[in-house]
């Protein structure tokens, strides 16, 4: 009974000590030493800076040139000069035709033009020859020359003149036929009419061709090489008028291919099935790292970058009625405005809205603060 007295009395006590507390102000005075000490943050401050980043897009490798070798001219094959998969140069011989009946070929030709060219000068004799007889008897005294003698030199004078233009003309003829056996002859040997890598020979030793029959080989030209990627129809324009670009690939492993790229030219059709243009972009490859077909990423940025209104990434902070950020306003007080932004780029964000040069923001622990709240910068 005694110890059940001694603990009421100590609960009182405790009470009206409370109570006590509570009447002098303690209370009031910590809540209001805790609302009063300001939050402390860092800040940045909103500027204009290079914003660049590069557009992706996907593309494939295709080379520049793909020839066809085709002979021109009938023959069986003699020689195959190239090793299957080498690189060659333009200029390369590639193959040999059996070239024994045209060399004949051109020493007939060759022999019919100083036929005919002999031919001429007796054409040429008999033209003189008519010309003096028809001279003397149209200087002569009339009464000394018949009409039937001076039709017959006129005559004579004529046939003579048509035989010599005839005997031109076959030598015409003769040099015309011995320019094609000429060409023959050269054709037997078969260059290659780019640089490039060769593929497997399609005939060989021994083998029959003609024009008309397959080709011989294909040359791929390997350096440079060519890139084709789609723009979107809203991009085509930009990307025919705008700024001039720089060209990059990112190669299959994930690396930059070490040579920028050059735009060629855009396509003269949009695709109606895609409303895409294709772009034409041409890349050095000395070392063959660029294989036709093979598919990469371009990088596209511009060469002449604008300037424009940034503030780093992690300083937004997604809302359900979009993007916010935590902006230092008059007598240090933390207030959260609506920010709109366009595209993201090496950890920065380029603002259309909200904010404006100059503004101090808070980059990171917003999520502490609420509107209205003071804050203390303690680095910037």
């Amino acid at each position: 009974m005694k110890k059940t007295a001694v603990l009421t009395a100590a609960a009182a006590l405790v009470a009206l000590g409370w109570l006590g507390r509570e009447a002098v102000g303690f209370g009031s005075v910590a809540k209001a030493e805790r609302e009063a000490e300001p939050v402390s943050v860092t800040v940045v401050a909103v500027t204009n800076a290079v914003f660049n980043p590069p557009r992706e897009y996907i593309g494939h490798v295709e080379p520049a040139q793909v020839t066809d070798i085709l002979p021109q001219i009938d023959g069986y094959i003699r020689r195959v000069c190239f090793a299957e998969g080498a690189v060659v140069k333009k200029g390369d011989l590639l193959f040999e035709i059996d070239e024994e009946q045209y060399e004949a070929a051109k020493n007939l030709r060759y022999s019919e033009i100083a036929s005919a060219e002999a031919r001429v000068i007796v054409a040429q004799a008999e033209v003189d020859r008519a010309e003096r007889y028809f001279s003397r008897l149209t200087s002569a005294d009339e009464r000394g020359v018949t009409a039937t003698e001076r039709d017959t030199a006129e005559t004579t004078l004529s046939s003579a003149k048509a035989a010599l233009n005839a005997a031109n003309a076959a030598v015409g003829q003769a040099r015309a036929a011995a320019a094609i056996a000429d060409f023959n002859l050269r054709h037997t040997k078969v260059y290659s009419p780019i640089s490039g890598q060769i593929g497997k020979a399609l005939h060989h030793v021994g083998d029959y061709v003609a024009p008309s029959k397959s080709s011989l080989a294909r040359v791929v030209q390997t350096d440079p090489m060519r890139v084709v990627f789609p723009v979107s129809d809203r991009e085509s324009f930009a990307w025919r008028a705008g700024p001039r670009r720089r060209l990059r690939l990112v190669m299959q492993d994930g690396s930059i291919y070490e040579h920028e790229g050059v735009l060629e030219f855009g396509d003269n059709e949009m695709s109606r099935q895609t409303a895409t243009l294709t772009m034409f972009a041409s890349f050095a490859n000395p070392d063959g790292r660029l294989v036709a077909n093979a598919y990469v990423r371009v990088l596209a940025d511009d060469l002449e970058p604008r300037e424009a209104l940034t503030v780093p990434t992690a300083a937004l902070t997604r809302a359900d009625d979009g993007l916010k950020a935590w902006k230092v306003g008059d007598g240090s007080k933390a207030v959260s405005v609506d920010v709109t932004v366009d595209g993201e780029w090496n950890g920065m964000s380029r603002v259309t809205g909200g904010l404006a040069a100059g503004d101090v923001i808070i980059p990171r622990g917003g999520f502490k603060l609420k509107d209205g709240d003071t804050v203390k910068v303690v680095d910037r």
